[in-house]
């Protein structure tokens, strides 16, 4: 095995072992997602969701750049370099059909997109590494080649950095996508070494096995996710609904029902819910809401802290739509009977016309769930 194909093998095993060990090490899923919910400014965000387009210029900049003093005369060079990077596209679009994982940003129960992998972050590892091998065979002088695998890295790295800050995959995602990308372009010369009959193959093969997952949905692999939740909820008030209209406290209102069901909308900055509880260890609550959409010409930037009783954790940036947002309690903040949890909510800039009227922010639920088992969080 030349040397490439050792450090493909290594990185096709590391993708592998995190799958694998997804079912018991969710949790650094949710550290990590509710790290970036409390450290995700609205500005972050915005920055964030510009990532996109920058590393693709930087990362088609340095492959042309690689290519303009004599590899753009060999059109075979150029063609398969191509090939190489749309069919590693098309294996990532494939999996991504067979593999149905709940995103950060999705709705609990429901698949808006899956997870794994992501195409963004294999496309722009997939960039990074032809940039880099490119680069490896110019006869530049050691300083700027050293440049271009910097920035290459970057390049692949911010764009898995810009994923995990919109709350569009997960940390496993990311890092898994990166080192299945590595392993592909890495691997690509013992492919060429395929006899066309074995390509064809495998080709056709990923052709048919595309078209069952996508029109057989039983067919497909499930991965579990943070969102994933098979627990009953210690307590729980399902806004919107009149059992839930004693619960609360300050200036709400119920909206419209939203496409995920009956809410209730915050009228003032400060509100309260009461939530009992019977013996409770501490745990997790989680709260599905979306703060009022801005208008076309102004960005609206909404904070909210929650407190429960005396206890008060960090502030969190709202992300646009329906997120569910995570908050680890510790065993004290919690008490038998009733627990008062206030929701403060600042919001700045302009709101659209429908949600202005309507009020800051629409909660869908909140529920407290048990702490983390051994088993993880399904």
């Amino acid at each position: 095995m030349s040397r490439s194909e050792i450090y493909a093998t290594w990185a096709l095993l590391g993708a592998l072992t995190i799958l694998v060990s997804l079912h018991w090490s969710v949790s650094i899923d949710e550290w990590a997602y509710q790290w970036v919910q409390y450290h995700r400014s609205c500005a972050v965000e915005r920055a964030a969701h510009r990532i996109d387009p920058m590393v693709r210029a930087v990362l088609g900049v340095l492959v042309g750049l690689a290519l303009v003093r004599g590899g753009w005369r060999r059109p075979w060079c150029l063609v398969g370099l191509l090939l190489l990077f749309v069919v590693g596209a098309a294996a990532t679009e494939l999996m991504k059909t067979a593999i149905e994982r709940l995103r950060p940003n999705s709705i609990p129960g429901t698949i808006t997109g899956n997870s794994f992998p992501s195409g963004h972050t294999t496309g722009a590892t997939m960039a990074a590494m032809i940039a880099i091998l490119l680069i490896r065979g110019r006869d530049w002088r050691p300083w700027i080649r050293w440049s271009g695998y910097t920035m290459a890295a970057l390049g692949a790295l911010l764009q898995g950095v810009g994923r995990l800050v919109t709350g569009s995959h997960w940390l496993s995602d990311v890092s898994a996508s990166m080192l299945l990308a590595a392993a592909w372009v890495l691997a690509a010369g013992r492919l060429q070494r395929l006899p066309r009959v074995a390509v064809a193959s495998l080709l056709a093969v990923g052709g048919i096995a595309f078209v069952v997952f996508d029109e057989v949905p039983g067919t497909r692999f499930r991965l579990p996710s943070a969102l994933d939740e098979n627990r009953s909820p210690l307590a729980s008030i399902e806004f919107g609904t009149p059992e839930s209209r004693a619960s609360l406290a300050g200036l709400w209102e119920d909206g419209p029902a939203e496409p995920i069901g009956p809410v209730s909308w915050a009228r003032s900055p400060d509100v309260s819910v009461i939530l009992h509880a019977v013996n409770p260890p501490g745990g997790i609550l989680k709260v599905m809401l979306r703060p009022a959409a801005a208008t076309e010409k102004r960005r609206l930037c909404a904070r909210m802290a929650i407190s429960v009783n005396q206890w008060v954790a960090p502030e969190i940036a709202l992300a646009r739509g329906w997120r569910e947002y995570h908050v680890e309690l510790p065993a004290a903040a919690l008490r038998v009977g009733d627990n008062t949890i206030r929701f403060h909510i600042v919001a700045e800039g302009e709101a659209s016309d429908e949600d202005a009227a309507s009020g800051l922010a629409a909660f869908r639920y909140l529920r407290l769930y048990p702490r983390e088992t051994a088993s993880g969080y399904r």
